[in-house]
């Protein structure tokens, strides 16, 4: 068994795509499909698109997209996973990943390192219809905490530094048994690959899944690589991970790596800034903590949370209210308690 950092990965493949010509758009929810001499139509609530092939990789909305391109008849639940995240100070007493044997239809509590030195413990698995329901009750920690402590005994409140949950979609059959996710292309609609109730391990296999979606549209149409493919992404310099004299080195070529704004994980100005200017213009609180670590620590961003907002609000000439944490209507600010 094998960890990475699913935060990275994911931004590292998608700001690769982007570095290779493939263009986002953000907040655009897809309102309807239709489909017209070969050619589709992709109505948005601000665009409207053309696309001669669709993939629907809609994770929690993968339904609602399979249903307009036509493919009718799967019913996906929600299944919400809490997590507890403990302090690095801890991390040295789990070596290894630590599963139980898991049933026919979940896997259980796990204690997971991470990367970077965390404990992650978690997941539970509950129903859920509320898609933007991310809570973690008390009862819940409690259950993950008195679960996972049977494998690892080193599970102690004083060592929380965060929670957070997860939402995946759920295809079950009858019986309650959970059901593989489906990945096909169908004749009857053609010029589409439909990607149903991707739930774990679909972080695990993305690239052979992505592999394998390619192999299906190469069934009906030829595809010309690109010579100019860049496979390469340098990614952030991390300035707490070098040595004293290449430290030494970046500071004389940016003195902004010599002021650090995340003192718990040691992330500096410049890093902030480059990640304020990434590839696919995310300039999101949680965008920039996700490139960075910044806020990731012991204090949660007490300290660095109000400069790292300040750095967004001048980089991007953005006015306070502006600024969101993570997605639309989650500002960080509402107003001015004095003015």
């Amino acid at each position: 068994s094998s960890i990475v950092d699913p935060f990275i990965y994911t931004i590292a493949l998608a700001e690769n795509a982007c570095q290779n010509g493939v263009n986002y758009h953000f907040d655009n929810e897809v309102t309807a499909i239709e489909r017209e001499d070969e050619v589709y139509t992709v109505k948005t609530v601000n665009n409207t698109f053309k696309a001669r092939w669709i993939i629907n990789s809609a994770g929690n909305n993968c339904t609602k997209i399979s249903d307009m391109l036509g493919i009718t008849g799967y019913e996906i639940g929600g299944t919400k996973g809490d997590y507890i995240i403990l302090d690095q100070k801890v991390g040295h007493l789990l070596p290894m990943p630590v599963y139980p044997v898991p049933s026919t239809t979940y896997m259980g509590i796990h204690v997971t390192p991470t990367i970077d030195g965390n404990v992650t413990v978690g997941p539970n698995a509950n129903s859920a219809t509320d898609y933007s329901d991310y809570g973690v009750s008390k009862d819940a920690m409690d259950y993950l905490a008195q679960d996972a402590s049977k494998l690892w005994p080193h599970i102690h409140k004083k060592d929380y530094i965060r929670n957070y949950s997860g939402i995946q979609p759920t295809w079950k059959d009858k019986e309650g048994i959970i059901k593989d996710y489906v990945i096909e292309a169908r004749k009857d609609i053609p010029n589409t690959v439909n990607l149903v109730a991707m739930e774990s391990p679909g972080l695990t296999s993305a690239l052979p899944i992505a592999r394998y979606v390619v192999s299906l549209i190469l069934d009906n149409e030829e595809l010309i690589p690109d010579e100019n493919f860049n496979p390469k992404r340098e990614g952030i310099v991390k300035f707490s991970e070098k040595n004293p004299d290449k430290q030494a080195a970046l500071i004389e070529e940016n003195p902004d790596y010599g002021e650090v704004i995340c003192r718990c994980e040691k992330v500096t100005k410049a890093e902030i800034l480059e990640a304020i200017h990434n590839p696919l213009g995310v300039d999101t609180v949680t965008g920039i903590k996700y490139r960075t670590r910044a806020m990731m620590g012991r204090c949660q961003g007490g300290y660095c949370q109000m400069r790292i907002t300040k750095l967004i609000q001048d980089e991007k000439d953005k006015t306070v209210d502006e600024v969101v944490y993570s997605r639309q209507s989650s500002q960080m600010f509402t107003g001015k308690v004095r003015k």
